[in-house]
C-alpha cells in the first residue's frame, strides 16, 4: 500500500469521526449545504468513473469491466432495498422505510468496506484517479459521520453505543482498502478489470442516486453549479488530457 493510499485511508477514517461529532454543534451543516456537497462529490465521481476507471478496466477486459460494473449496480441496489446502506440520503429524506437496526448498521459497515475496496481500485487506475476519488471519499466520510450520528441520536441510541458504531463504520474503509491492496496484485487481467469495473459502477451508481432523485423534489440551481464544479475539478487535474 502506497503512502498516498495510506494517507487517504487515514483521512477517510478521521473525517468519519470528525463528521460524527458535528451534530454536537447545532446548525453545523444544513440540509441544503449537504445536498450541494453531494452534488460536488457526484461530479467528481462521475468524471473519474467515465474518464479514468472504466476506460482502464475496459482496456484489460471489456466483458470483465462490464460484469464488474453490473455487479456493483446489483449489489448496491439490493443493499439499498433490504437495509439502510447509506446514511446520508436516509437522513436528508427523513426516510421511515429503513430502520437503524443492527442489520442496517451491518449494511452501513459493508458499504464503508466497499468504499475502501473502490479506493484501492481507483489508485490501481492511476494516481490522478486515486487522488480525486480519495478527496471525494474524504468529503463523503465527513457527511457520512454527521448523518450517521444524527440518525443514531434520532433513533434513541445512547452516546457510547453511537460512538462505538461510528468507530466501527470508520474502521471499515481502511479494512476494505487493505483487503483490496493485498489481492489486486495477484489478479489476472480479467479479474482486475472486474474489480475496476466494480469500482467504476459503484461511482456511477452512488453519484446518480445522489443527484437524480433530488431533481423531482426541489429546485436548487446551486447544486447544479456544485456538480459542474466537480466535473471541472477533474478536468483541471487531468490538464485536458
Amino acid at each position: 500500500m502506497t503512502a498516498a493510499l495510506l494517507g487517504f485511508n487515514a483521512a477517510a477514517a478521521a473525517f468519519t469521526c470528525v463528521g460524527g461529532l458535528l451534530p454536537l454543534t447545532p446548525g453545523a451543516l444544513s440540509p441544503r449545504l449537504l445536498w450541494r456537497l453531494f452534488s460536488l462529490r457526484s461530479g467528481v465521481l462521475l468524471a473519474i468513473a467515465f474518464v479514468e476507471v472504466l476506460p482502464e478496466a475496459w482496456s484489460l477486459s471489456p466483458s470483465g469491466a462490464g460484469w464488474g460494473a453490473a455487479l456493483a449496480f446489483g449489489l448496491l441496489y439490493a443493499m439499498g432495498t433490504l437495509a439502510m446502506s447509506d446514511a446520508c440520503p436516509e437522513f436528508l429524506e427523513d426516510c421511515s422505510m429503513h430502520l437503524l437496526s443492527a442489520s442496517a448498521l451491518g449494511a452501513l459497515f459493508i458499504h464503508s468496506f466497499i468504499d475502501g475496496l473502490n479506493l484501492t481500485a481507483a489508485f490501481a487506475a492511476g494516481g490522478l484517479a486515486g487522488g480525486a476519488v480519495g478527496t471525494a471519499l474524504a468529503l463523503h466520510k465527513l457527511l457520512d459521520g454527521f448523518t450517521l450520528t444524527s440518525l443514531l441520536s434520532k433513533s434513541g441510541y445512547a452516546r457510547t453505543p453511537a460512538l462505538a458504531a461510528l468507530a466501527g463504520v470508520a474502521a471499515a474503509t481502511p479494512l476494505g482498502s487493505a483487503a483490496a491492496a493485498a489481492g489486486l496484485s495477484q489478479l489476472s487481467p480479467g479479474a482486475a478489470a472486474a474489480g475496476l469495473g466494480f469500482a467504476g459502477g459503484s461511482f456511477v451508481y452512488i453519484a446518480a442516486t445522489d443527484v437524480l432523485t433530488r431533481l423531482h423534489r426541489s429546485e436548487d440551481r446551486a447544486s447544479l453549479a456544485f456538480f459542474g464544479a466537480g466535473l471541472a475539478l477533474v478536468a483541471l487535474l487531468r490538464g485536458g488530457a
